[in-house]
């Protein structure tokens, strides 16, 4: 059975025609989150805390909000979705600073459990391809990250 958080991505998509509120751009770009920290198939504290953490400086959900939100994402994980269209909605709404942002809350998911997984790193550099993200500010989304933390 299909979640309510499905389903509401699902009315997002059926209304790409009318503005998009920025708390359906919220869900989107929490699903792409959440998909690099389900890219290793283990999705640790480390990497949740990273996503709420995203999430909170980017959104205006509340606490609850939120953790409904990430609680139902994890939940609907192993749920074949397709991409390509919340992509979409991100290429439409978002210009090229903010997916670079986004691309750079990829990173510190994938960096939040101290070991960048290969599959990690695939995604990311997928999702980066499709949001015409250049390698070139793919490497320095990487590298601003990595140099942060240090």
């Amino acid at each position: 059975m299909i979640s309510r958080w499905m389903q509401r991505l699902g009315k997002t998509l059926e209304q790409s025609d009318k503005k998009m509120s920025a708390h359906d751009l919220d869900r989107v770009c929490a699903l792409l989150l959440l998909e690099i920290a389900r890219a290793d198939h283990s999705v640790d504290q480390q990497e949740k805390g990273v996503i709420r953490k995203a999430l909170r400086q980017s959104s205006s959900l509340t606490e609850q909000e939120l953790d409904e939100l990430i609680e139902e994402a994890l939940t609907d994980g192993e749920a074949a979705v397709s991409l390509h269209d919340h992509i979409g909605l991100i290429n439409d709404r978002l210009d090229k600073a903010q997916k670079i942002r986004l691309i750079e809350q990829m990173w510190r998911i994938a960096f939040a459990d101290g070991d960048l997984d290969k599959y990690e790193e695939y995604t990311i550099r997928k999702l980066a391809d499709l949001m015409y993200i250049k390698h070139r500010d793919f490497i320095q989304a990487k590298l601003r990250v990595v140099e942060s933390s240090d």
